[in-house]
């Protein structure tokens, strides 16, 4: 593409300058915008019922505001009831390991009963054995003495 020239570019400018004094000479004077209200009776009552329907809106907004609060202090009171539950879940563990705790030093004590029963049980039958044999020994020493006239 081939630069224009300085003259080429002169000229150009020159057009330029002329548009320009054209459109300034072309432009009139600004028209001020004037504000006119017209309002139908049919627009107005729109209005009106745009306005009712706000005021709705605002009450029903109140009344859900107040449900909130409501909401809310009935949240606060469940965790307090919840963080008394947990303390008392928290309290009873305690209780239940030291109960747990008892339970196994009474189950030892218990075993160790339940051993020393079961090793009188074999006494016991240790002796019941003796017994048994003295009185076997004691009726054979019976037999063995001389009979008297009386028995």
């Amino acid at each position: 593409m081939n630069q224009p020239t300085r003259e080429e570019f002169e000229e150009f400018k020159q057009e330029i300058r002329q548009e320009v004094r054209q459109l300034r000479e072309q432009r009139t004077e600004e028209i001020k915008a004037v504000r006119v209200e017209v309002a139908s009776e049919d627009v107005i009552k729109r209005l009106d019922k745009l306005e009712e329907g706000q005021e709705e809106i605002k009450e029903d907004t109140s009344v859900t505001k107040i449900q909130m609060e409501g909401a809310r202090a009935d949240i606060l009171k469940v965790r307090e009831s919840q963080a008394d539950l947990r303390d008392r879940l928290i309290e009873h563990g305690s209780r239940l390991s030291s109960i747990e705790t008892k339970q196994d030093a009474h189950s030892e004590v218990l075993e160790q009963l339940v051993n020393i029963g079961e090793s009188h049980t074999g006494r016991f039958d240790q002796i019941d054995t003796r017994f048994d044999r003295l009185e076997t020994l004691m009726l054979q020493m019976l037999d063995r003495l001389p009979k008297t006239e009386g028995e």
